[in-house]
């Protein structure tokens, strides 16, 4: 057997420990089995968790322009200008030229939209508190596989070459 060969299933094991370590990794894994769990939980507003937090986000915003809503919401202003698409051709939003300078684009809620957030701000403040039980159950669980991890490698003797 090669060392080509031999060096495979510790790779294998060194990969599964980094994947166990790596707290962004791991962070990113919750979230998106939160984000699905609020998507169902909101289905029933006919708004989705991205769209919720968006109209969210317009609706308490101090500064109505889109380069302010995406510094906001931490994306580039051509990633929310997509997500502000949907909500326009779902007729829930409005963006437009912004007064005094024809460079800067405005959005707002439409009346339907304000209407739409309100149900589903209802929906989401019903869910919370699953949703908050899963994240604390979640967390719990990947810090358990951690530490259950770390025992097994530390019952492991290490392999000689």
């Amino acid at each position: 057997m090669s060392a080509r060969t031999q060096a495979l299933p510790d790779v294998a094991r060194l990969a599964r420990r980094a994947l166990e370590r790596d707290v962004a990794w791991r962070a990113r894994s919750a979230a998106r089995r939160l984000v699905a769990l609020a998507d169902r939980g909101l289905a029933t507003s006919g708004l989705s968790h991205a769209q919720f937090i968006l109209m969210c986000l317009i609706a308490s915003a101090t500064d109505d322009t889109v380069n302010a809503l995406a510094q906001r919401a931490g994306l580039d202003q051509s990633t929310m200008s997509r997500n502000l698409d949907v909500l326009v051709n779902a007729q829930l939003a409005e963006v437009t030229t912004a007064l005094g300078d024809r460079r800067r684009r405005a959005v707002w809620l439409t009346e339907t939209g304000l209407f739409a957030l309100a149900r589903a701000i209802r929906v989401a403040s019903k869910l919370q508190p699953k949703i908050e039980s899963a994240a604390a159950q979640g967390w719990a669980l990947l810090d358990s596989a951690k530490r259950d991890s770390a025992r097994e490698n530390a019952a492991t003797p290490a392999r000689r070459s």
